[in-house]
């Protein structure tokens, strides 16, 4: 049990140690790799305003496909009411 312990901190300390290691700091980006970035950055920026306009247009496209719905349904209730005139007055 005494061997397990002491295998057990010497794993532990080990681990820490290497990681400690890995996530040390990290070499300061180029200017090549800042430019990059800005470039994906703005990139994304113009790909979310075209986003938010495409909606907004499909949402007017969608509000005009009701309003145009609706007025199918009143001219063909016109159209079927004017049949029905037509027959009770050929009658």
């Amino acid at each position: 049990m005494k061997y397990f312990k002491i295998i057990s901190r010497l794993i532990l300390i080990g681990t820490f140690v290497c990681m400690c290691g890995m996530v040390g700091c990290t070499p300061k980006p180029s200017q090549e790799e800042l430019q990059r970035l800005e470039e994906a950055r703005s990139a994304a920026e113009s790909a979310e305003r075209k986003l938010a306009e495409l909606r907004q247009e499909r949402m007017n496209l969608e509000s005009q496909l009701s309003q145009k719905e609706a007025e199918l349904r009143e001219h063909e209730a016109e159209i079927v009411d004017l049949k029905e005139k037509m027959e009770a007055h050929n009658q």
